[in-house]
């Protein structure tokens, strides 16, 4: 036989009323900006609410009875919904609010009813609905323990189980006291002693449980960091050596640039010395075409180590302040002499300097005039056209030919890698990609216009920054 409690029930509703509120209040501190914060509002709210529930039963005396009834089942059965949805929402699942809202009101306006039928049957009712909404919290943390393997949680699962054991003990004890509203002693007692443990208990387990998903946490990220860290190490690894083969490549390609360009020149020189010699005599023409064949063969080299190297560079190149003619006379120096005789520049800007890169510049000229005097027609003139632009400010090269054309089937592939314009004329089809990289470095741009009259490729280079 229990002896009775030293507190009589109301005090001790108030007293536990209290423990909630803070216990309440002491979860929300700790837990703020360490967990979830809607989770955790949801169940400092609810555990907040229990407290007020606790309050109002035990100021039952001091406010009248309907209002107390109503105000004290809605914030009882509210406590118990947003603890619920606060579990469920650590499961990530759907809250039904919709339903817990229902829930809620309806049996807090059961209530009340039922104590107009009698006091009795009120007792009954609240007896039982708080039996199964504890036993809805039960249930719902022992489903969040198996979920995320957590004993914290299943602790807060325990002490609800233990709440709806008595609560089903004191309607057992009611159903067979014939619904008496005047419970034993034993039966407050334990009331009161289920709810200081849901008190102390749920509470605690909660902020276990928000511990150990915090611990859980630091380990994903501590294990990803991890990874992240070689990761990037192995990235750091991968570029020393990517650079290291970039640097022997472009070493590579100087040892190509001096071994292989160099002979071709003082060959096409002997050539041109022993052409002159032999001014007048038989093998000219046969010479001449050799000296075609190796300047044909350089400046295809030419184009191939400019792809490889000075057009693929991340970084676009200084532009510098470059006099106009000497650009224009290196460009034309580097035709053959047959072909610079069909080229007539025509000046149409008084501009004498331009901030550009003369290699890049020199290159895209070269291969446009280049490819005028291969596609248009045998004999006929070149137009190496110089003018400027105010809106926008910008220098502006024009190749002109009367050539047959270009298809307007290969117009949008013209500036494409490899693509060519007839398959009878030598070369790789790098010409007009190495024109439109070149430019594309400086800022620039290229277009083409072609008709049955010929065909004009304009380059356009903005004008007004500062060269460096």
């Amino acid at each position: 036989m229990l002896r009775p409690l030293p507190l009589d029930a109301t005090t001790s509703w108030f007293l536990i009323g209290l423990l909630h509120l803070a216990l309440a209040a002491a979860v929300w501190t700790v837990l703020t900006g360490r967990h979830s914060r809607r989770s955790t509002l949801l169940w400092c709210s609810g555990s907040a609410l229990a407290g007020l529930m606790m309050l109002l039963y035990a100021a039952r005396g001091l406010l009248p009875h309907v209002p107390m009834i109503v105000v004290a089942n809605v914030c009882g059965y509210a406590g118990f919904a947003l603890r619920w949805a606060a579990l469920r929402s650590e499961r990530e699942q759907t809250l039904p609010l919709a339903v817990l809202g229902l829930a809620v009101l309806g049996a807090s306006t059961a209530v009340p009813l039922l104590d107009a039928v009698g006091p009795q049957w009120r007792v009954l009712g609240n007896v039982c609905f708080n039996m199964l909404a504890s036993l809805a919290l039960c249930v719902e943390a022992q489903a969040l323990g198996r979920v995320r393997a957590s004993r914290s949680a299943r602790m807060v699962g325990w002490s609800y189980g233990v709440v709806a054991l008595v609560l089903f003990l004191r309607l057992a004890s009611l159903l067979l006291g014939g619904g008496a509203p005047a419970a034993p002693a034993i039966d407050t007692e334990l009331i009161l002693l289920a709810w200081m443990l849901a008190a102390l208990w749920a509470n605690l387990g909660y902020v276990g449980f928000a511990i150990e998903m915090a611990e859980r946490r630091a380990r994903v990220r501590s294990v990803e960091l991890a990874a992240a860290t070689e990761g990037r190490e192995l990235a750091e690894r991968q570029a020393a050596e990517l650079k290291t083969l970039s640097e022997e490549r472009q070493e590579l390609l100087r040892v190509i640039s001096h071994e292989v360009r160099q002979p071709l020149h003082n060959a096409q020189a002997v050539l041109k010395g022993a052409a002159d010699a032999l001014h007048g005599a038989a093998p000219v023409a046969a010479l001449e075409r050799a000296r075609s064949v190796l300047r044909e063969i350089t400046r295809s080299l030419d184009n191939t180590l400019a792809v490889s190297t000075r057009l693929i560079q991340a970084q676009p190149p200084p532009l510098r302040d470059t006099d106009l003619d000497m650009l224009l006379e290196l460009a034309l120096g580097d035709l053959p002499d047959e072909g610079r005789g069909r080229v007539r520049v025509q000046r149409d800007s008084a501009v004498r300097t331009a901030a550009l890169d003369v290699a890049l510049m020199r290159l895209a000229l070269r291969n446009l005039l280049s490819n005028a005097l291969a596609y248009a027609t045998p004999g006929s003139t070149i137009t190496l056209r110089l003018a400027d632009s105010d809106e926008p400010l910008a220098l502006i090269f024009e190749v002109c030919d009367d050539g047959p054309g270009i298809a307007p089937t290969l117009l949008p592939r013209l500036f494409e890698r490899g693509v060519r314009g007839r398959h009878d004329v030598h070369g790789q089809g790098l010409g007009l990609y190495i024109v439109r990289q070149a430019m594309r470095l400086q800022g620039g741009t290229v277009e083409a216009r072609s008709s049955a009259a010929g065909s004009t490729f304009t380059l356009m280079l903005p004008q007004g920054r500062e060269p460096t």
